[in-house]
C-alpha cells in the first residue's frame, strides 16, 4: 500500500473541517429560529391579560359607645351617632 502524499491529506482534513463547521452551523441557525419561534408565541400569550385574583377577608369587630348606646365600627375615633370620643 502507498502513503498518502501531504498535500492530499491536508486537502482532505480541510475539506472535513469546512463540512463540520457548516454541518454546526445550520444547527445552531435551526436552533435560533426555533427558538424565536417559541419566544414569539410566549410574547403573544404575555400579550394576553394576566388576571389575579386576591381575596382579602377582614373582620369587622363592632363596638357599642358607652354614651349613646350606638353600635359602631371599632376602626372609629368616634361614635358616629353622638360624636362622643372611644374610651
Amino acid at each position: 500500500m502507498l502513503p498518502i502524499p501531504f498535500e492530499i491529506m491536508f486537502l482532505i482534513v480541510l475539506i472535513l473541517s469546512i463540512v463540520s463547521v457548516i454541518f454546526w452551523w445550520v444547527i445552531f441557525v435551526f436552533r435560533a429560529v426555533k427558538g424565536k419561534k417559541s419566544l414569539q408565541g410566549e410574547v403573544m400569550s404575555e400579550s394576553q391579560p394576566i388576571v389575579k385574583e386576591k381575596e382579602i377577608i377582614r373582620e369587622i369587630v363592632k363596638m357599642r359607645c358607652p354614651y349613646c348606646g350606638n353600635v359602631y365600627d371599632e376602626t372609629l375615633d368616634k361614635c358616629p351617632h353622638c360624636g362622643a370620643k372611644k374610651p
